[in-house]
Order: structure tokens, then sequence, then C-alpha cells
């Protein structure tokens, strides 16, 4: 399993680095990460600091130290942020792209601005997306799974559930024995407009697919200190 993991801030691009660790828990001796950071010639016209290479790397590297998995980075200057993403996600060959986003990119225009160019541009990979809400450690994750359309959240997740040592929940749709889940007494309906009123304040971080978050992202945006994890699986 190749991930290229893409950043702007060092910041995210550590919390992205240790998202995919924990997803690909399972398998980390076949896992490689390539972070990449694409700085914006423009940055500092928008009165953000230009860092150095290894101010940008620090945090990732500090989190891949002792890693069993193969690792690297990659960073060079562009005007075109989203042609360099998808140039370097292709001559990867990599399997996922996990994209770091701050929330308000999705409150206007769904998963809008650089990283719907990105989706569009790369519409046959597998692409996840950390719509970050200040996720912190420890992780407490549930899956929204409206239907069998997201079946793929459920092998997407399998690592994660190993990594933090406990299943993760489900708030569902249809009897979780169709997607190959024996735990069918946990089932629970999905209301998604009950979600403020019945929602587990716990749970920091969402897991849906691409399309139930389309359908449901001004509901699900209400929830504060929740993040999400939204994955576009590929044509």
């Amino acid at each position: 399993m190749k991930v290229l993991i893409s950043f702007a801030n060092p910041k995210m691009g550590a919390k992205l680095f240790g998202l995919t660790r924990a997803l690909f828990s399972k398998s980390k001796e076949n896992l490689s990460i390539v972070a990449l950071h694409v700085v914006s010639v423009e940055t500092k016209s928008e009165g953000f600091p230009i860092l150095e290479e290894d101010e940008i790397f620090q945090a990732v590297r500090e989190e891949a130290a002792g890693s069993e998995f193969s690792f690297e980075t990659v960073g060079f200057p562009s005007d075109w942020i989203v042609p360099g993403i998808v140039e370097i996600a292709k001559s990867k060959e990599i399997d996922l792209l996990l994209l770091g986003a701050a929330r308000s990119l999705f409150s206007d225009n769904l998963l809008g601005g650089k990283v719907g160019d990105v989706l569009r541009h790369l519409s046959e990979l597998d692409i996840a997306v950390l719509a970050d809400n200040g996720l912190v450690a420890p992780i407490e994750p549930i899956i929204y799974s409206p239907g069998l359309d997201s079946a793929p959240l459920f092998p997407f997740s399998s690592g994660l559930s190993t990594f933090i040592e406990k299943p993760i929940p489900v708030l569902s749709g249809v009897n979780q024995s169709e997607f190959g889940i024996s735990q069918t007494n946990q089932f629970k309906p999905w209301i998604p407009f009950s979600l403020n009123a019945a929602a587990d304040q716990t749970k920091n971080l969402a897991i849906l697919d691409y399309n139930t978050y389309k359908s449901f992202h001004s509901v699900l945006l209400d929830r504060q200190g929740l993040s999400f994890l939204i994955l576009r699986k590929g044509n």
C-alpha cells in the first residue's frame, strides 16, 4: 500500500501521517508513505510565512522516527498547487491520496477549492480527505453508513479499529449483517436530522463516504468538535 499525504500546514502533515499509520496498522510491513508539500509561491503575499524544507517536514519526520515502513518527503515551489499534487500522485503510482483541509473549506461548496479540483483531476484514484476540526488523540471514531454504498468504509477502517484496540461503532441505515458484520445487535437507524440531539459527544472523528457527506453535510457540519474523514472511491 502506497499512500501520498498532501498538506499545507506542517502540523496537518504530522496529523495525516499519524492517521495513515493508524489506518494501515494491519499492513505496516507493506506500507509506503510519501509526504508532499507543494509550496505556493504566493504564500508570502497571502500573509503566511515561507518555511524552509526542514521546517516543513520536521513534524512529519518526528512522527516517522522508528517506523518500520518506507517513508519519503517531496517538496517543491509552484504556482500550480493542484497540478503538482496530481503529477506526484500519478508519478508515484499511489494507491491512496490523503488530503488535509481546514473544515471551513467544506461549509460553502461541499468539497470545494483546491480539494475539489484534485478530486476532479484524479477521478480514478481513491482519495480520502481529513476535514480537520481540531482532531486530537485519542481518536474516537464513528462510521456513518446510511446504505450499502458505504461498504468500502469497512475495509478502509479496519486497521484503525486494530490500532485503537476496540470496535468502531456504526451509525447505519441497513442491517449490519448485510455488510458481513456479525454484531447485528449494534444496529442503529440512520436518522441524520436527529444527529445533534442523539450524537455521542465523545466521538471526535466521523468516517463517511463522499456521497453521504454531500447528502448530509449541512447537518453534519453543525456538530462541534467533530472532524470528518471522507472517502471518495475512484472510478
